[in-house]
């Protein structure tokens, strides 16, 4: 009883430490060689101002050599902008979607641009998609017909075996 339970002590501890070794530690390299900033919050919150938010960072730990503040920006959406589609087309070259918005009557042009440019997804071609449409079509009426096709020749089969094997009454 107790080798069954040494047994599968060491048969754990073996597992746990091979688990152990097959992950992948991140080599994060030495703390005192890397500049940690934190965010100035001081400053307020900031704001979305055309797409952009920028924010001050303080020197929060490190060697001598990193600089003291540091400035980001971050892309944002102001939700108080307002956009209507003025054209949306296939630009050819590219294969994408090009639209075109322009800020709506009333929206605030120091926080917001007058118009944007954007490219979406692929163009898709009524052509193709028509022909894709047919293509998808014969493969249905093909899979269909061969579906019936064997549906009927295991009936066939099914009818001529039973026709050769028919119960005959015992003669005594």
């Amino acid at each position: 009883m107790q080798s069954k339970i040494l047994l599968v002590l060491v048969v754990v501890l073996l597992a746990a430490s091979i688990t152990e070794a097959g992950r992948k530690r991140k080599n994060k390299g030495n703390k005192a060689d890397r500049c940690i900033y934190k965010r100035d919050r001081s400053l307020g919150k900031p704001e979305c101002i055309k797409g952009v938010m920028t924010f001050t960072l303080q020197l929060k730990s490190g060697p001598s050599n990193c600089t003291a503040t540091v400035t980001k920006t971050k892309r944002c959406r102001n939700k108080e902008c307002k956009y209507d589609v003025v054209s949306s087309e296939c630009n050819q070259a590219t294969n994408r979607m090009t639209k075109v918005m322009q800020l709506k009557e009333g929206g605030d042009e120091t926080k917001c641009e007058k118009t944007i440019t954007m490219e979406k997804r692929r163009c898709k071609n009524k052509a193709d998609k028509a022909a894709k449409k047919a293509a998808r079509r014969e493969r249905n009426k093909a899979r269909k017909a061969n579906k019936k096709s064997r549906k009927n020749k295991k009936n066939r089969n099914g009818a001529e075996a039973g026709t050769g094997a028919s119960l005959q009454e015992p003669t005594a």
